[in-house]
């Protein structure tokens, strides 16, 4: 889904056909002139099944708080690996920051470089992603792993022959059928304010988005940190 204008002011060469990927996302000019991720940028996709919104975020230690901007909304955080490398301090930093936000879901991407995939740190290194330094086990419902090659597309959008000894899903696969739903708290109301609108004397509404929860007319809600209470007169949403 990337725009053709785009798509051929974008095109590397053969040269520099290993940055394709980052030249769709990186946007600064710093970026490019250093060949890092600084900036959170988000790219919209939607297949038949879903729509997802990817929020590219930086790997550096120097940029680990644009990580922690672009992980705060996510259900689901995505970790690459290079199997060269295996898993470094800041593959387990970010591990541990999606852990604490909560993130429900963490896929790892184990990518080999030109060459394409090898069987090798497969099973391996993500077993030492579960536990951090000090034995803290990580509070991800599911850690999924799969061997992809962004290079030659293996196990990205579907199965890849190169791995046969690879029984699992492709990675688009996942992100289609992993549960998000139930993943939602709809038993515990919270609303944080970010705009009071008062057009008038005889009006005034509290705008924000609903981040867990179900509220309806005539409910009672709670303000904090005052603890007073009121019932809720009325719903208004952008439609009426």
């Amino acid at each position: 889904m990337v725009y053709d204008d785009h798509l051929r002011a974008e095109r590397p060469s053969a040269s520099t056909a290993a940055a394709s990927t980052s030249l769709l996302t990186d946007g600064l000019s710093a970026e490019r002139e250093q060949g890092i991720t600084i900036d959170v940028a988000y790219r919209y996709f939607a297949t038949p099944t879903r729509k997802f919104i990817i929020a590219d975020t930086p790997g550096h230690v120097q940029y680990t708080r644009n990580m922690v901007t672009g992980a705060s909304t996510a259900d689901l955080a995505i970790v690459l690996i290079d199997a060269r490398k295996g898993v470094l301090e800041q593959s387990r930093r970010h591990a541990f920051i999606a852990s604490l936000l909560r993130i429900p879901h963490l896929v790892v991407h184990q990518q080999d470089g030109p060459g394409g995939l090898r069987r090798r740190g497969v099973r391996s290194d993500p077993r030492r992603l579960p536990r951090l330094r000090g034995q803290q086990k990580l509070a991800f419902k599911t850690i999924t792993c799969f061997p992809v090659s962004a290079e030659n597309g293996d196990n990205c959008v579907t199965k890849s022959p190169a791995t046969p000894w690879y029984q699992g899903q492709s990675v688009l696969a996942h992100l289609e059928t992993v549960p998000v739903a139930q993943d939602r708290d709809l038993e515990h109301f919270r609303f944080p304010v970010q705009y009071v609108i008062r057009p008038n004397l005889d009006y005034r509404g509290f705008a924000g988005e609903i981040a867990s929860g179900v509220v309806k007319k005539g409910d009672t809600l709670v303000s904090l940190p005052s603890g007073r209470s009121s019932k809720v007169k009325a719903i208004d949403v952008y439609e009426g």
